[in-house]
């Protein structure tokens, strides 16, 4: 999917992405700086972490045939710490905290603490370092089951290393789903496009955070050619995946009455930006068309590009289907 936009001339870099967003909606300038520096260390990160993916040279494919994401056998083991993802969360952490301290200035001073304790060779016994730390983060994302060894909230590490909690949780999230990001990378080419039809991700489980409509041939159960193809962009590790047009994805509804396209009024974009409303489950999520838009688009980036459209949505009592600390607004 990445690579057909590419080959039309349709992507663009972070930076031009960011530059378009503040021109048109200037009130949302440091909440979209703060989110192109982190996509961008994301990036990053992606590329200081290993070439394999988590699940190996051959990872298994019978558990994506009964809807179960790519990475599950990976998510549902975290809470056991394996050493490959500690590894991988530590690495992250080196390009993921300066990026955070950059974005939220507030807690700059504590994602600084929380840096040097991370990178900090050895350890103590009466104290956390380096991957000792960073399974200590990774534990406490995971929250494992209740026969699984017991796990430090976010709030109750935070208080140990004598941080803020924010800057913790900020810390752990973007870490981690920089981790996601790069699996995503790497496992794309494993996801059967015609065979997957669930509301989440293929890779890694996530919700869609925006979706875009592309050109494409489309068959009888995706819905409409002319309209094109509906791809969405997944919340957590950035992959991209098919979903037929006129079903929402939070509860299935397919009944045209229930569903509703929210349009910016006035935009300079309005005919390709809109939120899909669902009044049978009350959640949305925005969508770009780009069947007939010539401008170039940053996929990582979408979600700011459209966050006018999150505003407008819940204002009238909708909720994202994946929210996230950027799209919750009230």
């Amino acid at each position: 999917m990445r690579q057909t936009l590419q080959n039309q001339q349709r992507l663009c870099g972070v930076t031009e992405a960011l530059a378009d967003i503040v021109a048109r909606h200037p009130a949302l300038e440091d909440i979209a700086t703060a989110y192109a520096l982190l996509a961008t260390a994301r990036e990053e990160a992606a590329k200081a972490l290993p070439r394999q993916s988590l699940l190996g040279a051959q990872p298994a494919l019978e558990p994506f045939a009964s809807g179960q994401p790519l990475l599950t056998p990976v998510l549902e083991g975290l809470y056991v710490l394996p050493a490959d993802v500690v590894a991988r969360l530590h690495t992250a952490t080196r390009v993921m905290l300066p990026a955070a301290a950059q974005a939220f200035p507030a807690l700059a001073e504590d994602l600084a603490k929380l840096a040097v304790r991370l990178q900090a060779q050895g350890a103590a016994p009466d104290a956390l370092y380096g991957q000792d730390l960073a399974g200590a983060l990774l534990s406490a994302i995971a929250l494992g089951p209740e026969d699984g060894p017991p796990a430090r909230s976010m709030e109750e590490l935070a208080q140990e290393l004598k941080i803020a909690p924010t800057a913790l949780q900020i810390a752990a999230r973007e870490s981690f789903m920089a981790v996601l990001f790069h699996e995503a990378t790497l496992l794309a080419g494993l996801v059967d496009q015609e065979a997957w039809r669930q509301p989440y991700c293929p890779v890694c489980g996530g919700g869609p955070d925006a979706g875009i409509l592309k050109e494409g041939k489309e068959d009888s159960e995706f819905l409409i050619a002319k309209a094109g193809q509906l791809w969405f962009h997944c919340g957590q590790c950035a992959a991209l995946w098919r979903f037929p047009r006129l079903r929402c994805a939070g509860c299935g509804c397919e009944d045209p009455a229930r569903m509703e396209l929210l349009l910016a009024e006035g935009g300079q974009r309005e005919e390709q930006e809109r939120a899909q409303l669902c009044s049978e489950c009350k959640q949305y999520c925005t969508t770009l068309n780009m069947v007939d838009r010539s401008d170039l688009v940053n996929l990582e980036m979408l979600p700011m590009a459209l966050l006018h459209l999150d505003m407008l949505a819940q204002q009238r009592g909708y909720a994202p289907l994946a929210p996230s600390p950027w799209n919750s607004l009230g």
